[in-house]
């Protein structure tokens, strides 16, 4: 396979979901306002906004960029 780079919106979406985790995790730094926007846009699915969640974001973004440059059109 040829690696593709990934669209903009991929990237983009990528970082956006790394700010957020490393936000929600917090050993690196906290942003409270976002983190209470979080927690509210997940109350509405029933989760809570935990360290948890934001180890898994900051576990996902990256693997996010990896499937889109393996896969075409992601």
């Amino acid at each position: 396979m040829k690696p593709n780079p990934p669209y903009l919106a991929t990237v983009v979406i990528a970082i956006v979901l790394m700010v957020v985790g490393l936000s929600l995790e917090g050993s690196l730094f906290s942003i409270a306002q976002l983190n209470q926007v979080v927690d509210q846009v997940l109350g509405v699915i029933g989760m809570d906004a935990t360290r948890e969640v934001g180890r898994v974001l900051v576990v996902v973004a990256p693997a996010l960029l990896i499937v889109g440059s393996l896969f075409r059109g992601i």
